[in-house]
């Protein structure tokens, strides 16, 4: 299954559009696009607790590149214990029984997207939501013009251009939406969500057990420009939009993985307190696996708990 995946992911998709494939086929079968859902998944306005309090809105780990920069990352669950519901909660995006949303996501950078706007940063999602009440998910990416540095206010404005809408701190736009069934929270160690930076436009992957989603931007990279920029990332599961908490069980502990594709095996730093997104989860970060695996790319891995037993920590791996 992993070979299968590694394949499908590999090469870029065919064109722009929507596709799927099935294990263990290795050919791309096009499918209709959708519209992207209407929600916002905002950057981190501020940072008010510490590391451990809360995994999101600013407090995650993250792997840092520099000066390599990353053309694809990896985000996956290898160890998954005791969860058996959640539910997104909050004030301002999708509430409800098992809505939660998979991000990767970038770190900020300059882009030339920003025009005249000053202290104007890019920022970029993948993002899969799974709404509440059984309904179809969505896979999509999501592009940012952010104020720089985060916290010094809102932008002026938006360019008047490129299908940018403003949204009080900054610009935003989604790309067109695959539609997946809806997954429950019991099957989240075999999600697998895959980004994927090109000039020629990005990518987004979700591996959902044998079957596998694709999506490639109708829009070219010239959004925010990821592909050159790209040097940090972050991966987690956090609540559906809006800034809200996704809200675990009791006895839930998830143990994370992100890979970077740097074309090099160096090993990433391992960043804490260094997340992007405004999204939280209602888990503690607690001392990362011994030993973890060497993977195909540069690592790193972390582990989440419902319980704050022990130090937290995060374990950066090189490649192979």
């Amino acid at each position: 299954m992993d070979s299968w995946h590694f394949a499908l992911t590999q090469s870029p998709l065919p064109t722009a559009g929507c596709f799927k494939a099935v294990y263990p086929s290795t050919q791309w079968d096009r499918i209709d696009c959708s519209a992207p859902p209407h929600h916002w998944y905002p950057v981190a306005r501020s940072l008010r607790a510490p590391l451990g309090q809360v995994v999101g809105r600013g407090f995650d780990y993250t792997a840092a590149t520099d000066p390599n920069i990353i053309s694809k990352a990896i985000g996956a669950f290898p160890q998954v214990e005791g969860v058996k519901r959640v539910r997104s909660v909050g004030c301002c995006g999708v509430q409800g029984p098992n809505s939660y949303t998979l991000q990767l996501n970038s770190d900020f950078f300059p882009t030339s997207a920003c025009g005249s706007i000053p202290y104007c940063g890019g920022w970029e999602q993948f993002v899969f939501e799974n709404p509440p009440h059984g309904r179809q998910g969505f896979l999509f990416i999501e592009d940012w013009l952010v104020p720089m540095p985060i916290g010094r206010g809102s932008l002026s404005g938006c360019p008047p251009s490129a299908g940018w809408q403003f949204v009080g701190i900054g610009c935003v736009q989604n790309s067109q939406a695959v539609r997946v069934p809806n997954v429950s929270i019991k099957d989240l160690g075999q999600l697998i969500e895959t980004g994927a930076a090109s000039p020629n436009g990005d990518s987004i992957y979700l591996s959902v057990g044998t079957t596998e989603y694709g999506m490639r931007k109708i829009q070219s990279d010239g959004i925010v420009d990821l592909s050159a920029n790209w040097d940090g990332a972050e991966f987690n599961v956090v609540g559906d939009a809006g800034g809200d908490v996704a809200d675990f069980n009791k006895g839930s502990t998830i143990t994370v993985s992100l890979e970077t594709d740097t074309g090099l095996t160096t090993k990433p730093t391992c960043l804490s307190d260094s997340g992007t997104t405004g999204e939280t989860n209602n888990l503690f970060f607690v001392k990362a696996p011994q030993n973890p695996p060497v993977l195909r790319y540069p690592s790193i891995e972390f582990t989440m708990s419902s319980s704050n037993t022990g130090n937290a920590s995060c374990d950066a791996v090189k490649g192979r």
